[in-house]
């Protein structure tokens, strides 16, 4: 093989055009958290970091749902989140998660097994990889805990405290 086509060759296989683009680098969840952080400084000019201590609590919160009841982040994610779900042979109830009615769900036992792997990535390092991801999940998920969608702040101190458990 003359030197340009191996040239070329190196080209390629650096590139990616033969074996599919080149893998992009997921972001870590500090740098999530940074993201977060920079958007609560916009919001916000006395903005004073993110904290472990507020993402506690706002975890745990509870708000009152007519039908289902009082839920939290740990209703779907446990108390602990470095544990798995598997949905219908657990102690959380669909309604917790869901707004569902009896009539729709009659035999959850029955129902198909789902695992809701672990939220906290020292558990699962694959959560709280990507930005738009995290994103995605907090809209609904704030909307139906909180009643409202989260500021960044408050997404940056829940955030907090999921990266801090070991």
């Amino acid at each position: 093989m003359k030197h340009h086509q191996m040239a070329v060759l190196g080209l390629c296989l650096g590139s990616g055009l033969f074996f599919g683009p080149p893998v992009l680098h997921a972001d870590t969840p500090e740098m999530i958290l940074e993201r977060y952080a920079e958007q609560a400084r916009k919001e916000n000019s006395s903005f004073d970091g993110c904290s472990v201590e507020r993402g506690h609590v706002l975890y745990f919160q509870k708000r009152a749902i007519p039908v289902v009841g009082e839920i939290n982040c740990a209703s779907c994610h446990l108390a602990d989140p470095r544990q798995k779900i598997i949905a219908h042979k657990s102690e959380v109830l669909c309604r917790q998660c869901h707004v569902i009615n009896d009539e729709e769900h009659p035999h959850p036992k029955d129902a198909k097994i789902r695992e809701i792997l672990p939220l906290a990535p020292s558990a699962n390092p694959k959560r709280i990889s990507s930005y738009e991801h995290v994103e995605e999940f907090l809209k609904p998920n704030c909307e139906m805990v909180c009643g409202r969608l989260c500021t960044a702040k408050e997404k940056g101190d829940v955030l907090s405290w999921i990266i801090s458990i070991k």
